[in-house]
């Protein structure tokens, strides 16, 4: 009988320990975030879906999720992100009444040249903020500065 129930009790625990991990994952939310997919004459915004912690603010959560670039499987379908690889976040807040405010590094600004592809950095970050419900309006800064910011 002490036996049996020894190992019912090993079973329970590791009946327990499986589900406390899956249990642990911290909760997600789906968002989109928006690439591009370049032509010789134009650059047009794509919808891609993503997951992402619910733990962080998800303006926070949504620019991360799109300075991570398209995955592998997004770049064989010709999707790229026009943001460059050292851009990163320093901060976002949204207002109440709807003004996201998104400060990023210097990183932003390295290496970009021609009008076109400062526009389509501008539009993939204010278009992936304005896909949150209630965000109206996005002011972008580079190092705080919001004046003379993304010029080509």
């Amino acid at each position: 009988m002490r036996k049996l129930l020894a190992a019912g009790c090993v079973v329970m625990l590791v009946a327990v320990a499986a589900t406390g991990c899956r249990a642990g994952s911290p909760p997600q939310v789906d968002v989109k975030v928006f690439l591009v997919r370049a032509s010789s004459q134009e650059t047009e915004l794509v919808t891609v879906p993503r997951r992402v912690s619910a733990e962080l603010p998800l303006a926070e959560a949504v620019l991360r999720e799109l300075l991570k670039g398209p995955t592998a499987a997004e770049r064989r379908q010709g999707l790229a992100s026009l943001i460059p690889e050292g851009a990163a976040l320093r901060s976002v807040s949204v207002t109440e009444t709807g003004v996201a405010r998104a400060d990023f590094s210097e990183g932003l600004q390295q290496g970009i040249g021609g009008s076109m592809r400062v526009l389509g950095i501008r539009q993939q970050i204010e278009t992936t903020l304005m896909a949150i419900p209630g965000i109206t309006s996005v002011i972008l800064s580079v190092e705080g500065e919001t004046e003379g910011i993304l010029q080509p």
